[in-house]
């Protein structure tokens, strides 16, 4: 029984510094597509030569609410990408006190776990709370995407300011995946959970036998 237990911390472990490296690559590659559009839209964008002031000041108020966006959601996201790497060191204490490897467990390995999972939790709902909120004002109608189709469109063809790719997307992609990187991040902090229960269970059970003179596998 031990040596199941002791493959399945070692596997969890590992395991769980993966994903915590997983969550900084989701920090990093966040909403990618979406600042690229918006900041097309918003700052790449200029009337062309001749519009009316009327017209102008309607591209104005188009853009500020998706200026704010962006700023808003950019220190999101260095603010994410500092948590990640956060919870990538706190997720190696794992490691560093061996825990994945300890056959008995000390007060250093029951603290890294804990840690480990306090970090996990802390992270999934902070983040979540964040993720869904830009959602919600991505799609409530500070982002006009009639407007950014626009604008895209014509800086891809060389009309405008400058010239670009055509970037729009209407995508949710960066934001719904979230469910699926934070899931698995808190599948593994309670399978840690389980896992230092299992093996309390156990060095009882080995303390009790040895105490009895019997053998322990």
């Amino acid at each position: 029984m031990y040596r199941k237990q002791m493959t399945l911390q070692r596997i969890l472990c590992i395991l769980m510094v993966v994903v915590s490296a997983v969550v900084f690559v989701y920090a990093l590659g966040f909403m990618t597509d979406a600042n690229d559009m918006i900041a097309t839209a918003a700052l790449g964008y200029e009337a062309p030569t001749g519009t009316s002031a009327e017209v102008k000041a309607e591209i104005a108020a188009k853009k500020a609410p998706m200026r704010q966006f962006m700023d808003d959601m950019n220190l999101f996201d260095s603010i994410f990408v500092k948590v990640g790497i956060g919870l990538i060191l706190v997720s190696l204490t794992l490691l560093l006190t061996n825990t994945h490897t300890r056959r008995k467990y000390y007060i250093s390995n029951y603290i890294a776990t804990l840690l480990t999972v306090g970090a996990a939790c802390a992270v999934s709902v902070w983040a979540h709370g964040e993720i869904a909120g830009l959602r919600a004002r991505y799609f409530s109608g500070e982002i006009d995407f009639d407007f950014v189709k626009m604008a895209c469109d014509d800086l891809a063809r060389g009309n405008g300011s400058v010239q670009s790719v055509n970037v729009y997307t209407e995508s949710a992609f960066w934001f719904d995946v979230h469910y699926y990187v934070f899931g698995i991040l808190l599948l593994m902090a309670a399978f840690l959970i389980l896992n230092a229960i299992w093996k309390s269970i156990l060095m009882k059970r080995e303390k009790n036998a040895l105490a009895m003179g019997k053998a322990v596998s």
